[in-house]
């Protein structure tokens, strides 16, 4: 049972991301689309009927790339979260429906086929707090999910096109949400795999993905770099985490913002299962490099892993 509950917090862990907020509605920094992890790139809400984000795995420069992203063949999304009780299958149809014919400067009808599949797809009840997502998949595919669960597809890049434009085109519904979709986002430095090192040798010897749970810093052991070591057992650990494999091990735990700094966390060396006080900071003038410190062990450099 022990073991059991060990992997759900860990796996818990590792998919819990840190947050943005839009009024009382949270998006993830990062989240995960049918096995494809996307960055948020903006999010905003639109006249308290809705709240939406949009996930890339590319960069903008800002408002003026949105026809640039509606047209792009690459693999992205758009998350949204109904706000509003009052907002029914044949308003959110409607607004698919306007939303496309402003797209298109009138000529919505080239697309009538697909948007009728489309438009099909849509539940005959929408709630609030039901939460659809749009997922373009590079090559054509255009699934559309409500609350994880995929309702249909849509297979035309042209149609892909139209549709995000709806929000990001030229003639968007909303001017203002065009803008926070299409906003430049910076994730917090912090989160992400940093690769760490001996500091006597300066020999690579993991990678520990930064995770963010209830505002506190966890860091978990993703992959030992010796092969030898990848089955490694922590033998020497205490409590919950003795006898259980190094990869996968949360060996930071509740480190809490303070100032420029990550502090008052707990380190556990995976050597001799001996557990301190931590704490983690980058600097402003390089943020590939995280410098972490714990009781009895001095500081260490870490470097980002890049995708």
């Amino acid at each position: 049972m022990k073991k059991l509950m060990y992997y759900i917090v860990f796996f818990y862990a590792i998919f819990s991301y840190a947050q943005t907020q839009v009024g009382d509605i949270r998006f993830n920094d990062v989240d995960v689309f049918e096995g494809s992890e996307l960055m948020l790139n903006g999010a905003g809400a639109r006249e308290k009927l809705y709240a939406m984000a949009l996930y890339l795995d590319f960069e903008v420069e800002g408002v003026e790339d949105g026809i640039m992203v509606a047209d792009k063949d690459a693999t992205m999304a758009i998350t949204i979260k109904i706000t509003s009780s009052s907002i029914s299958d044949s308003d959110f149809k409607d607004l698919i429906r306007n939303g496309l014919e402003r797209a298109t400067d009138g000529n919505s009808y080239l697309f009538e086929n697909q948007i009728r599949d489309f438009l099909h797809l849509i539940p005959d009840e929408i709630n609030r707090f039901d939460i659809f997502k749009i997922l373009y998949a590079k090559g054509g595919k255009l699934t559309l999910y409500r609350n994880k669960k995929a309702l249909g597809t849509i297979n035309s890049k042209e149609f892909k096109k139209a549709l995000f434009k709806i929000w990001l085109g030229e003639n968007p519904v909303d001017e203002n949400l065009k803008e926070d979709l299409l906003a430049s986002f910076e994730p917090n430095p912090i989160l992400g795999k940093w690769k760490t090192y001996d500091k006597k040798t300066g020999v690579a010897l993991s990678i520990v993905q930064l995770y963010v749970i209830k505002k506190q810093v966890y860091g978990s052991v993703q992959r030992m770099m010796r092969i030898s070591e990848r089955d490694a057992i922590c033998y020497e650990c205490q409590g919950a985490d003795k006898n259980q494999n190094v990869e996968g091990l949360v060996i930071m735990k509740g480190l809490k913002l303070k100032g420029d700094r990550y502090v008052n966390g707990k380190y556990t060396d995976i050597k001799t299962g001996e557990v301190s006080e931590c704490q983690i900071w980058i600097d402003a003038e390089d943020k590939d490099v995280l410098n972490m410190k714990y009781k009895g062990g001095g500081s260490h450099v870490w470097k980002r892993v890049k995708k």
